[in-house]
């Protein structure tokens, strides 16, 4: 998926192509999280949209061909060709194009509204990451449609290709389409449309920088915004006038909270996931997401773990296991302990197969040896399917990144092998090259780190540490030179 911007920040014009895992390095202020952050509300743009729905009410017919199949007159073929991938592309094209200048004032919270003046994005998907898709909803239709035939000889022999699609007739299905008053090929048409906003743009996440003080906070923060929300409705239907522009401002000087969308939203999952309630995983049933939350406590937090307790008055509230016995208050916990909260709730209470989880800094509060850890724990998070996005100013992290795709996935066993090597001892942290970008912020421009020979190359921070040791000696061979000529003088 590639995402072209222009006017972000300082960066006049970049593409980055945004994989299942996706890291971004560069110095402060730099627009790391401009960039993240924008991502991010594209992908709340597109997720908020429906293909279907633009198919369906706009464009139902549409450049694309379907066929009863010569075999079985209940099989129907949909042939796909360049025209629908530029469809689709066309339709990225036009929701995109919303999430303009008014959008990203509000987006960012910006009371300037001079920051996005200029600013555009555009969103792309290639053929191949389609095809992809489309293929899994092919598998998944041949697959049911053979397990509804017990016996073999009944099956059909029908080929298809990979730009081809069956939909199968069945009494079920003969009814759906007579309540839409839809013909075969649109329905079938509608289905394919479904099945691609369910599988692209599945939900997001934001795990923002100030993560570690909301985590403590997010109650007295909820329950504010809360009051200052229903006394000012209060006032505006009292005086039964039309809301002004001043009075808006008038009101969100009296004491509003502002925070980008991002930060709401993550407020918002905190507060969303207490309410609820959701029951504790199942010590002997616990799914791919909450095993990895277990893993991440054990090698991360030396054991300590993260959950949500009832209280005596019916609320939820995230207490902290440090032994047998004892529960500490997460405000009394480790910076790194309140780092890992909200990532360890979103395992265990949120995670699903195709979200999108945009985290600034991993890295804060971390010893060198957890940050690493934590990239192994997060590939591990990418292999179950879920798209992860970085930005960090971490050098560990960036090193660490390299080792994590020179895995040799064309033997498991080697691959298994090697694994002993990482901090997990996990293969599932490994991740093929083509799984991962990563790129530099650098002079104003988002340079990639991808090199065919080495992997990922990078050179920000080694370049500080180089720089930091040519300063040691030259500030010793400046000392030097002072005492001798201050033993020359003296004699």
């Amino acid at each position: 998926m590639k995402i072209k911007f222009q006017n972000l920040g300082s960066i006049k014009e970049a593409e980055l192509d945004l994989r299942p895992l996706t890291v971004i390095i560069g110095p402060n202020n730099s627009n790391k999280t401009y960039i993240a952050y924008s991502i991010y509300g594209l992908w709340k743009q597109l997720n908020s949209n429906s293909f279907n729905d633009y198919c369906g009410r706009e464009n139902i017919n549409l450049p694309i061909k379907i066929r009863a199949s010569q075999e079985n007159e209940n099989i129907w073929i949909l042939d796909i060709d360049e025209n629908f991938y530029n469809f689709f592309n066309q339709y990225l094209k036009d929701i995109t194009g919303a999430f303009n200048r008014n959008i990203l004032d509000l987006f960012f919270q910006d009371s300037s509204k001079k920051i996005f003046e200029k600013t555009h994005f555009q969103v792309s998907i290639s053929q191949d990451e389609i095809k992809q898709l489309i293929k899994q909803l092919g598998d998944y239709l041949v697959e049911d449609y053979l397990d509804n035939y017990q016996h073999s000889e009944d099956i059909p022999n029908i080929e298809y290709s990979e730009d081809q699609i069956l939909f199968f007739l069945d009494e079920y299905i003969n009814e759906r389409i007579n309540e839409t008053s839809l013909t075969n090929d649109q329905y079938f048409l509608l289905m394919l449309a479904e099945w691609l906003d369910v599988n692209i743009f599945s939900d997001a996440l934001p795990l923002p920088a100030e993560r570690n003080t909301f985590i403590n906070t997010y109650k007295i923060l909820a329950n504010r915004r809360y009051k200052i929300l229903k006394e000012t409705q209060r006032e505006f239907f009292s005086t039964r006038s039309k809301v002004t522009d001043r009075q808006l401002e008038l009101s969100r000087e009296q004491g509003d909270i502002r925070y980008p969308q991002p930060v709401e939203d993550f407020l918002d999952f905190l507060t969303d996931l207490e309410l609820e309630n959701k029951s504790d995983p199942d010590p002997k049933n616990k799914n791919v997401f909450q095993q990895l939350a277990d893993q991440i406590e054990y090698y991360i937090q030396n054991k300590n773990k993260t959950k949500f307790k009832n209280t005596k008055f019916g609320g939820k509230e995230i207490k902290v296991s440090v032994k047998r016995g004892l529960e500490i208050d997460l405000y009394n916990a480790s910076s790194s302990i309140k780092q890992l909260a909200p990532l360890l709730l979103y395992l265990r209470y949120r995670a699903k197969v195709g979200d999108f989880l945009v985290i600034d800094e991993p890295e804060m509060n971390l010893h060198p040896e957890s940050q690493v850890k934590l990239l192994e724990a997060l590939s591990i998070l990418v292999n179950l399917g879920v798209r992860v996005l970085l930005t960090t100013h971490s050098p560990y992290i960036m090193a660490h990144l390299n080792n994590i795709v020179n895995g040799n996935h064309e033997d498991q066993e080697n691959l298994e092998n090697q694994a002993q090597s990482l901090y997990l001892q996990d293969s599932q942290a490994f991740l093929k090259m083509e799984q991962v970008s990563a790129y530099e912020i650098k002079e104003n421009k988002l340079l990639s780190l991808h090199d065919p020979d080495y992997g990922i190359r990078w050179d920000t921070l080694s370049d500080v540490s180089v720089d930091v040791q040519q300063k040691f000696f030259a500030i010793y061979e400046a000392g030097q030179k002072n005492s001798e000529t201050n033993e020359t003088e003296e004699e």
